[in-house]
């Protein structure tokens, strides 16, 4: 069985400076690495070296094209990425936007990367990506992943946000709905796929 992060605790290859892969190596059937590296409006705006520095990362670029974009790309026909892959360096920009709403420490956008004591900067592993599918409802297409693909945890919001959903070691299948509070706060609550059944139009499954 293909494995595409490291164990907790086992020491992880560094992609030495000169040899980091190409941006415009393909990860998956649809996907290069520079469509997880450059992406987000945060991105646009600074256009910084977002490369990861762990080859776990890349490795989790794969993972999360094999086993969620891919399929939902095939499936739908094109989905818009919003936000992906944050470098610390990109992580420090997005935190100074009002209501960044990440913490690095619980955050899989930071990958498999390490901080300076050598301690993956989230102990999740894997790697996150938010993204939405052009006229269509995120509710239908987060229900579709929930029922078809192997995903960690999906973070939902609206049927006209996207939607956030990450490829992990702990595999848990966790969906959760963030609701805005008049404070601006978003206060998490765990979900089923009935929850869609109850959104949606219909509570047919997409085939």
């Amino acid at each position: 069985m293909t494995r595409y992060w490291p164990r907790r605790g086992e020491k992880q290859s560094r992609v030495a400076e000169g040899s980091l892969l190409s941006p415009e190596e393909r990860c998956g059937q649809h996907f290069r690495y520079r469509d997880l590296i450059e992406v987000g409006s945060t991105w646009e705006q600074h256009r910084i070296d977002n490369r990861p520095r762990e080859r776990a990362t890349y490795e989790a670029m794969a993972a999360l094209c094999t086993k969620v974009l891919d399929p939902v790309q095939t499936k739908f026909g094109g989905l818009d990425l919003t936000y992906a892959f944050a470098s610390p360096a990109l992580d420090k920009l997005v935190h100074r936007r009002p209501s960044p709403n990440t913490t690095r420490s619980r955050d899989q956008h930071a990958g498999c990367e390490l901080n300076s004591k050598g301690k993956p900067y989230c102990s999740r592993l894997g790697l996150g990506v938010d993204f939405r599918c052009p006229g269509i409802g995120s509710a239908a297409v987060a229900r579709w992943v929930i029922e078809n693909t192997a995903f960690d945890r999906l973070y939902f919001y609206d049927d006209s946000r996207p939607f956030h959903v990450s490829v992990g070691p702990d595999n848990k299948r966790q969906a959760t709905l963030m609701t805005k509070l008049p404070s601006g706060r978003l206060m998490p609550r765990r979900i089923s796929i009935s929850y869609f059944d109850r959104v949606l139009p219909t509570a047919s499954p997409i085939v």
